[in-house]
């Protein structure tokens, strides 16, 4: 006779883990992103006075792409 409820068991631990490290992921994502708004805002600003044109990327979109860089490499280890 075969027993299911341990193999069931099985399968909805890996289903929570893989669920805690994508809201793990998500929250370092927006702390990263948080992190990083302030540097990304000053940059802005001097490339706009620097050349007095707009940069072609905003600080928010600098800064949440800083933080698409950044997170990956803390969950490759």
């Amino acid at each position: 006779m075969t027993d299911f409820a341990n193999e069931m068991s099985g399968l909805s631990k890996q289903a929570r883990r893989l669920r805690h490290s994508k809201n793990e992921y998500r929250v370092y994502l927006a702390l990263i992103f948080l992190a990083a708004l302030p540097f990304c805002t000053v940059i802005w600003a001097y490339r706009l006075i620097r050349h007095m044109t707009l940069p072609t990327l905003g600080p928010i979109q600098s800064a949440i792409s800083e933080a698409r860089t950044i997170t990956p490499r803390i969950f490759q280890t």
